[in-house]
């Protein structure tokens, strides 16, 4: 087991669940559908973290149970990205998005499966086909972006800046984990990904300046 790899996916999992709570403790609507996102995250990483330690027989089905969590709260960021839209539109562009989600599901588990695996290294690749990986960036693309945006602007500086490029740095980083097949090229953005995470919950958790 790379020791590295686990620690990468613990830490994802302390950071996201640790911000979720936050998020969804506020009573500022934008900020908990944002803390919902983080946990269905935090869950999808402890699935994978599960896959990690385990290394299970039937390791796509664990692949599958994380990918549904994270398809789910690729759902909830398109809720939070559209709170300010008239309610009509909103709620179309919300129900295209459960439909999405549910063809990209169906698509990445049965038209398209995934075949995880090992390097020889530890380093633990989703090797997910390319149609998918489309998918997947455009929903990220499509539904982060615009969501931190939005929950970014609701903090003052210097805090706006820490959560906008934070979250950017981690979309930037999950994109790259379901893309990539290097070794290296996943150690560094794993290291990236763990540095945005421990500044974003370090100090948001602690800073009572950061929620005035």
């Amino acid at each position: 087991m790379n020791i590295g790899v686990l620690l990468f996916f613990l830490h994802n999992i302390l950071a996201t669940a640790l911000l979720g709570y936050k998020f969804v403790s506020s009573k500022d609507s934008v900020f908990k559908n944002f803390g919902i996102v983080l946990l269905l995250d935090s869950v999808a990483f402890a699935v994978w973290s599960a896959a990690v330690v385990l290394k299970p027989e039937n390791l796509d089905l664990f692949v599958t149970v994380g990918a549904a969590f994270f398809i789910t709260s690729l759902v909830f960021l398109l809720i939070t990205g559209t709170q300010k839209m008239n309610t009509s539109t909103r709620e179309m562009l919300v129900i295209l998005g459960v439909v999405v989600g549910l063809v990209v599901f169906y698509a990445r588990t049965f038209l398209y499966p995934s075949a995880p695996s090992f390097s020889p290294e530890g380093f633990f690749f989703f090797n997910l086909q390319p149609i998918v990986q489309m998918l997947y960036i455009f929903g990220l693309a499509l539904t982060a972006l615009p969501t931190i945006d939005s929950v970014a602007s609701k903090f003052k500086h210097p805090y706006d800046a820490l959560v906008r490029y934070g979250f950017i740095a981690e979309v930037v980083g999950g994109i790259i984990l379901i893309t990539t097949i290097d070794a290296q090229v996943l150690y560094i953005s794993g290291w990236v990904m763990g540095a945005a995470y421990l500044a974003l919950w370090s100090i948001l958790l602690f800073s009572k300046r950061a929620w005035d």
